[in-house]
């Protein structure tokens, strides 16, 4: 029990989640747009591009599907404006 406290608290958010499932929450820098999202490893990859200046901010979850619906993990990517 003790060694897997002391290996959970080891690990980075993006190795918990990926691994173990939980939540992992990400403040995107303002006025980016997501447009995609990758694991490389254990190192989570996202794609943004400059806000259109009609654009409003939201906030995008990529769930995992596990086909066995043990470990599930999602990512919460939040979007925001500039000044807002």
């Amino acid at each position: 029990m003790i060694a897997l406290i002391l290996t959970l608290l080891a690990c980075t958010d993006n190795q918990r989640s990926k691994a173990f499932g939980g939540t992992m929450r990400i403040n995107v820098p303002c006025d980016q747009q997501v447009f995609d999202v990758t694991w490389k490893g254990e190192n989570l990859w996202y794609a943004t591009q400059p806000a259109r200046s009609d654009w409003k901010p939201v906030q995008k979850r990529f769930t995992e599907y596990s086909s066995y619906g043990m470990i599930q993990g999602e990512v919460v990517l939040t979007e925001s404006r500039c000044g807002s």
